[in-house]
């Protein structure tokens, strides 16, 4: 059996689509813009990886387990916009009518279920590509677990960690922890970017060995090692790094793509005015032909 997964990202697939289109209606007039941009990429995505397994996994609006640990946890992104909240049903509707499971998860975001689900497949054998652009998702990267980042259209292996980051996947949680991330208001060490961090990290192996060579670094650099604290440090590591042991109670090979409800799908398009992906689906095995990039540049 062809045992490859593939896993997408979900809530960032709504938020592209929904920036990524000029506002579009219904007839009836409800906003549908980010319905017709997330539908249209995730045939895509099975027109091109035609992988025999597949999940879309969306984040929960509960606030997370990160949340507990620090308050300030993406406090600065904005709220999701009502007009695109409001398509979300309807974008998870038209998903299972495709034949594609959801699976999402109370207290948990949407990278922590992929990651356990991603090494839960691959200890059953099977090979694996996250569809996301959270740069977050490459310290799971390894012989079996690979990265698609599809605003740059890439594949992202071990190969292309190091030519673009200078440290391997599995030093990434220690790169995240020395530079930070702005997108969740995550600090970083102070004084240390993304070069820095590399050259660290290339010359030390981990930030635990960072901190007990302090007294071989120097000027602004030792000064920024010798004052952090060992907690702050653990805090950003339990944020930085997902979590691989969520309690998602699903069998990997209950993913299976099942076949797609066409009827119901023709209908609902009819009814958003989708006319070119009712055409799109009409394409003879449109959902079910052969991937157009070969297997071997993406497993």
């Amino acid at each position: 059996m062809d045992k490859k997964l593939l896993l997408v990202d979900g809530s960032s697939y709504l938020y592209r689509a929904y920036y990524a289109l000029p506002p579009l209606t219904a007839p009836d007039g409800t906003p549908t813009g980010a319905i017709y941009g997330f539908v249209r990429m995730l045939l895509k995505l099975i027109s091109v990886f035609n992988t025999p397994y597949i999940a879309v996994v969306f984040d929960r609006p509960e606030k997370t387990v990160r949340h507990e640990l620090y308050k300030e946890y993406k406090s600065t992104r904005k709220e999701t916009p009502n007009d695109l909240q409001s398509q979300i049903p309807k974008i998870k509707e038209i998903i299972k009518l495709l034949g594609i499971k959801i699976v999402e998860l109370p207290g948990y975001e949407a990278d922590d279920i992929i990651a356990t689900l991603a090494k839960k497949a691959e200890k059953e054998s099977f090979e694996v590509v996250i569809v996301t652009p959270d740069k977050d998702m490459n310290q799971l990267i390894d012989e079996k677990i690979k990265v698609y980042n599809p605003m740059k259209d890439e594949i992202i292996d071990t190969k292309k960690v190091l030519e673009k980051y200078g440290v391997k996947p599995s030093q990434f949680v220690d790169y995240l922890v020395l530079v930070g991330d702005s997108i969740d208001n995550i600090p970083g060490v102070k004084g240390v970017g993304p070069k820095t961090a590399s050259t660290l990290l290339q010359q030390f192996g981990s930030v635990d060995e960072i901190i007990k060579n302090v007294d071989n670094l120097k000027g602004k650099l030792k000064e920024s090692f010798s004052n952090i604290k060992k907690e702050d440090l653990e805090l950003t590591k339990s944020l930085v790094k997902l979590h691989e042991d969520v309690n998602v109670d699903i069998d990997i090979n209950s993913l299976k793509k099942e076949k797609p409800d066409l009827m119901k799908l023709k209908e609902t398009f009819e009814k958003l005015g989708f006319k070119s992906l009712i055409k799109e689906i009409d394409k003879p095995n449109i959902l079910e032909k052969k991937g157009q990039v070969s297997q071997k540049s993406l497993f």
